[in-house]
């Protein structure tokens, strides 16, 4: 079949200013996927709209850098402000703390901005101590952070969900104790390591969680824990998570600048091109725009 080429929506990308973003200061700070060096300067608009329109980025939803969380409104008002100004990104989706006794009067003022869509909260954790910015694994099951999520339909928001498939029992109660809540799995679940039995693991992480109807699944990152994307790689995740979710809940997402550590957006997305060739005109439409036309609200 032939590759895509119509209308594309990033549903997972970050732009920054570096002085605003902690993680970004020196010195560096050690993170799960690696050097980063090349990530610590500005990443403004204008270049993310030069790295995304020739490959037919039409719209985005911008994912919190992470500026933490007592800046997490003034990033909402920056990146509502480029909008208002660019028109990228369409859509935003702010950092917050889910356990945070004032996050009723937090969400209230964030959705103050047109373009919000819904929450970041990370919850991964594993055993390697680069991936545990949380205390524990079932931070999800804590009382605390439930009464916080609890606030997501009052404000109509959605959770994006980021977790390894050694949580998966964990997001499954969070995701039960919610069915109203829609929420997006990131980075089709982390696959982090391509041994067999890391493999079973994730395809039964994503079977569990792909049991809701509220869940959907981000085909975003697919390069972060393999210092770069290559097609056999791209595809079993894209089949695999396809497969387990089904057409109609899988949407694109790039997770770049992080993603350019390896690659230009153009090379990046010839992968995608390349597996999601495999399936119909139509079946790529909705991984590429629709599904997120419909998830976003775009």
């Amino acid at each position: 079949m032939a590759a895509y080429i119509g209308p594309v929506i990033d549903t997972h990308h970050h732009i920054w200013m570096r002085k605003d973003v902690p993680w970004l200061a020196d010195p560096p700070i050690p993170r799960m996927y690696g050097e980063y060096f090349g990530l610590r300067r500005d990443y403004p608009v204008q270049e993310w709209m030069n790295d995304v329109t020739p490959e037919g980025v039409s719209k985005s939803v911008h994912v919190t850098a992470m500026w933490g969380v007592p800046r997490a409104l003034d990033e909402t008002r920056w990146l509502q402000s480029i909008a208002d100004k660019h028109g990228f990104p369409h859509g935003i989706v702010c950092q917050a703390d889910m356990t945070d006794p004032d996050l009723d009067m937090k969400l209230k003022e964030q959705t103050q901005f047109p373009n919000l869509r819904g929450v970041r909260h990370q919850l991964h954790w594993d055993s390697h101590p680069l991936r545990q910015p949380n205390p524990t694994p079932d931070l999800c099951n804590a009382p605390a952070f439930r009464r916080g999520f609890a606030l997501l339909e009052k404000y109509g928001l959605h959770f994006e969900l980021q977790v390894f498939a050694g949580q998966a029992k964990y997001a499954v109660d969070l995701i039960r104790a919610f069915p109203h809540v829609p929420m997006i799995l990131l980075h089709s679940g982390m696959l982090t390591e391509r041994s067999p039995l890391m493999i079973e693991q994730w395809r039964a992480a994503l079977a569990a969680m792909a049991e809701f109807p509220n869940v959907r699944v981000k085909l975003s990152g697919l390069g972060m824990f393999n210092q770069g994307i290559t097609v056999p790689q791209a595809r079993q995740v894209i089949r695999d998570s396809i497969q387990i979710f089904g057409i109609d809940r899988t949407i694109y997402g790039s997770n770049f600048p992080l993603e350019k550590l390896h690659a230009s957006y153009a090379d990046f997305f010839a992968v995608y091109r390349k597996v999601m060739s495999e399936y119909t005109e139509a079946e790529q439409r909705k991984v590429f725009h629709d599904n997120a036309v419909m998830f976003y609200r775009l």
